[in-house]
């Protein structure tokens, strides 16, 4: 196979991946899934090229090298190679990924990748909600699959539209008060009904909690500082929890609390980097390229902070969606933000590790002999589930993570 490359892309607080090397997978080729026993490799972290050292928490780190076993398209799913990240997974860890045509800014979707049979879910599904640009954020629960918009109720155009570009659609504009909603489907893709949330928050990320309540991250307006809010079925808040004060050191946060708008709206826009993910049937809230705890958030709003170890010349990229244990992706520091970036194993500017939940330490190095790190996508019972796609067709590659 050819060497993979990321093309990375910024797009509304998610992050857009292109890998340009996914859909050339071969796959016939892909061989079955072998692992090499943890204690038989020694770890030596590459961005010390090739001499591990003292302060290095990876140095002595066992290694445990997996092989993917790729398994049959998925009927009901296209995509891309292009997507939106943060991948999310339902309880039972199926793939739900946004995928995007560069080349078009239609209607966004999200593509569930089912074994069993793919659905979409859809933007062109909502009936009674108007102006939805994207997809803030979304998740997958035991009754729904739940997605943050912002919208109108109006369907009233101004005059003007928006040029998208050479041979697209231009796009309309609707004059109505904007709110932000959470929109819910069933799980085949059938749109079912639009809550409004509180208009005192600028909402950034939902996700749900065991609970059936959800975690909701948030930017007050009154006071111009972020919020982490549980909310109940009815969208509104009920519980407020408390943020880990290194998260909240940030120049752009501690600025945004004067009184100017560009200040404020530059502090909004630093909560894009402030991540959920689905761990062990609880949700984890880490802040991506920052040195902070991740925060463990549980049933009822049970909170607990965890200082993860980096490996020394990286920085948290990424959580696997997992039902048991904690995997975490790490990026190379000083890697552009934007743009093509290697990201073949022999490369090393993405590492993925097994991290106690415990105490945050590295427990093992996770390689792979094929294939970016973008493209592993969750964990269930030992088994990594990864995918890709080659002319429109996805399909699931797995490989099984001895404890």
């Amino acid at each position: 196979m050819k060497a993979p490359f990321l093309f990375v892309l910024s797009i509304a607080g998610m992050q857009s991946v292109g890998l340009t090397a996914l859909s050339q997978m071969s796959p016939t080729t892909a061989a079955t899934p072998t692992v090499a026993p943890a204690s038989s490799s020694r770890h030596i972290s590459p961005a010390n090229d090739g001499a591990g050292t003292e302060d290095d928490p990876a140095a002595d780190v066992p290694v445990v090298k997996l092989e993917f076993k790729p398994h049959d398209p998925i009927s009901g799913a296209q995509g891309s190679s292009a997507f939106l990240t943060p991948i999310v997974c339902s309880p039972d860890e199926v793939p739900f990924v946004s995928f995007i045509d560069p080349k078009s800014f239609g209607p966004q979707t999200i593509e569930s990748l089912d074994p069993k049979g793919g659905h979409e879910f859809s933007t062109k599904a909502i009936s009674d909600l108007y102006g939805i640009d994207f997809f803030r954020s979304y998740f997958v629960s035991d009754t729904m699959v739940g997605v943050l918009v912002h919208a109108t109720t109006d369907n009233k155009k101004a005059a003007n539209t928006i040029p998208m570009g050479p041979g697209l659609q231009p796009r309309a504009v609707y004059t109505g008060e904007h709110h932000d909603y959470l929109v819910e489907f069933d799980s085949n893709g059938a749109y079912k009904k639009a809550v409004e949330l509180p208009g005192r928050y600028q909402f950034r990320s939902l996700a749900a909690l065991p609970d059936d309540n959800l975690l909701a991250l948030g930017f007050d307006r009154a006071n111009s500082v972020p919020q982490l809010l549980v909310l109940g079925s009815d969208g509104q808040v009920s519980r407020t929890l408390q943020i880990p004060s290194k998260m909240q050191d940030s120049p752009a946060l501690v600025e945004g609390q004067a009184e100017g708008t560009v200040e404020r709206a530059k502090a909004e826009s630093s909560l894009s980097s402030w991540i959920f993910a689905s761990v062990r049937h609880k949700v984890l809230l880490y802040q991506v390229n920052a040195s902070v705890p991740v925060l463990e958030v549980g049933a009822g709003g049970a909170v607990r902070e965890v200082h993860v170890q980096f490996p020394k010349g990286y920085s948290l990229d990424g959580v696997i969606p997992a039902d048991d244990r904690w995997l975490m992706r790490f990026r190379r520091q000083n890697l552009p933000v934007a743009g093509t970036i290697d990201a073949s194993p022999d490369a090393g500017n993405y590492v993925l590790y097994e991290v106690n939940p415990s105490d945050g330490s590295l427990r093992r190095r996770v390689e792979m002999a094929t294939g970016p790190f973008y493209s592993v996508a969750c964990e269930q019972d030992g088994v990594l589930k990864a995918f890709s796609v080659e002319d429109g067709k996805i399909r699931l590659e797995t490989a099984e993570l001895p404890r």
